[in-house]
């Protein structure tokens, strides 16, 4: 491949694999619950079977959005973090979004209305808090000062995964290229050729790979601001860590931390 075709086909991948927006779906964990039919009771005065069906549905979720809040709140200390319950209630969003009715029976009491129960199993979403928390406070500068040390750095910080491969590929490639031209080169001529087909694509890749780091980790911040709005939770004050794991190396500019 061409140096110039070289420069087309990286450019053209790194414009389709910019990113940076957020999506709530990036930022929220699911489980299952299961409710039997003790806690999943419906009854109609009407004697109507459907009212019955879904006042036992009803009771159903509220019994199942309040064991996901409790296993929400007791599993977060296995993860590190120690969310509050009250966040849990109030802030966390817990919602049902699938329920399935793996069996049920109708029954009338002697002289009471007429009853339906139940077994049920329910998907339930809530925030990732501590996913949240870790971008949200990621900043444009940590990117950028990233990006301009190593490129591809800024994108691993901002999860662009693939973007960083793809920038730290093409700077490198380029790079090794320019220093092995040089060490061949054999007059003034052939540096400057080296220079043109080889360390201008690499600054330019580098200059690539600074700004969209930048920008990437800008319209996630607007992003996450939006989802914290919506959310309608101070994104600073709602889990306390347990413990801080890995080794944390800081420098002058930003930090970063291994494990």
């Amino acid at each position: 491949m061409k140096p110039l075709q070289s420069i087309r086909f990286f450019l053209l991948l790194a414009l389709m694999l910019v990113g940076g927006a957020a999506f709530a779906g990036e930022y929220t964990n699911s489980f299952r619950v299961k409710v039997t039919d003790e806690d999943a009771v419906g009854e109609s005065l009407k004697e109507d079977p459907v009212e019955a069906f879904n006042n036992a549905v009803e009771a159903a979720m509220k019994t199942g959005q309040s064991l996901g809040e409790a296993e929400i709140i007791g599993g977060s200390k296995s993860k590190d973090f120690q969310l509050e319950s009250t966040w849990v209630k109030k802030e966390g969003h817990v919602q049902v979004t699938d329920v399935q009715v793996t069996k049920y029976r109708f029954w009338r009491p002697p002289g009471q209305p007429l009853r339906v129960s139940m077994n049920v199993t329910m998907n339930l979403d809530y925030v990732d808090l501590p996913k949240f928390m870790e971008d949200y406070e990621k900043t444009v500068t940590g990117a950028t000062y990233r990006s301009m040390a190593v490129p591809g750095w800024g994108q691993l910080y901002n999860r662009q995964y693939v973007t960083s491969i793809l920038y730290g590929t093409a700077f490198w490639t380029f790079y090794v290229m320019f220093v092995q031209a040089v060490k061949n080169a054999n007059n003034s001529s052939d540096l400057t050729v080296a220079a043109l087909n080889f360390q201008l694509p690499a600054l330019i890749f580098w200059s690539f790979n600074v700004s969209e780091a930048a920008v990437s980790r800008y319209m996630g911040r607007q992003g996450l601001e939006n989802l914290r709005q919506a959310y309608r939770f101070d994104a600073h004050y709602d889990y306390v860590p347990l413990t801080e794991r890995g080794v944390k190396f800081d420098f002058l500019l930003f930090e970063f931390s291994f494990g």
